[in-house]
């Protein structure tokens, strides 16, 4: 082989194995995870800006329009997360691989209008009696009605509309539960209170209809995983 061709050889040699390093360099970018990234790289929003939340992030591309999309901390459960909302990381926690509490809260003087909701993953106990805990929510809240029920590819949701007066405030509560249609039992309690900032500005309109499908679009986005973050699986155990 003369001179030139061995030149050629190794620029060639060299090309492919940059290109390579590259792609790998690239693979390995596109594969971390938003609590892996610089903060400064994700959204501009609380979920990816708070330390505790971001962890449970799993893409920064958004699963429908203002929502991405967060793994419960326990592996157990997915749900959508409002891009608007703030992530209370002090009314949320796990207890082992059977319980996790996920809080989010909303307020803006703009539209009038604010909601706090609350989301509580159980494994068992309470999953294995559903009942007990409708009755439960019944009580707290005095509702009176029947439960509407919901069936959708990953279970059962069973929820309730009511109205409670709270020191001069009306509040509109949307409670309820979804019940995993995998064999393990498991199931997800939730509570929605909703309210306008300024209840005696003309701009305090609470639409029943809107906010009732904005909570069931929430419920409907939650996915049971089958498995909790100890690598058990919870169908079929």
């Amino acid at each position: 082989m003369n001179k030139s061709k061995l030149l050629l050889v190794v620029v060639l040699s060299m090309l492919v194995g940059g290109c390579g390093q590259m792609d790998s360099s690239l693979e390995e970018e596109a594969e971390k995870t938003p609590a892996e990234m610089d903060p400064a790289d994700v959204p501009q929003i609380d979920a990816f800006q708070n330390e505790y939340s971001r962890e449970l992030m799993v893409s920064t591309e958004p699963v429908a329009e203002g929502f991405y999309l967060m793994r419960s901390k326990i592996d157990a459960f997915t749900i959508w997360f409002p891009e608007e909302a703030v992530f209370m990381d002090n009314a949320s926690g796990v207890d082992g691989d059977h319980y996790e509490k996920i809080s989010f809260a909303y307020e803006s003087e703009e539209e009038n209008r604010g909601y706090l909701i609350d989301f509580q993953y159980n494994y068992s106990g309470y999953a294995e009696r559903p009942d007990w805990l409708l009755d439960n929510l019944r009580n707290r809240w005095s509702y009176e009605e029947e439960w509407k029920e919901i069936d959708d590819e990953n279970g059962r949701i069973y929820y309730g509309y009511t109205i409670e007066d709270f020191k001069g405030h009306q509040n509109h509560v949307f409670m309820g539960y979804k019940v995993s249609s995998q064999e393990a039992p498991q199931g997800i309690e939730f509570l929605y209170i909703s309210s306008c900032v300024d209840e005696e500005a003309e701009s305090c309109q609470m639409d029943f209809e809107e906010e009732e499908e904005y909570v069931l679009q929430w419920m409907k986005s939650i996915q049971f995983s089958g498995t909790r973050s100890n690598g058990d699986e919870t169908d079929g155990e």
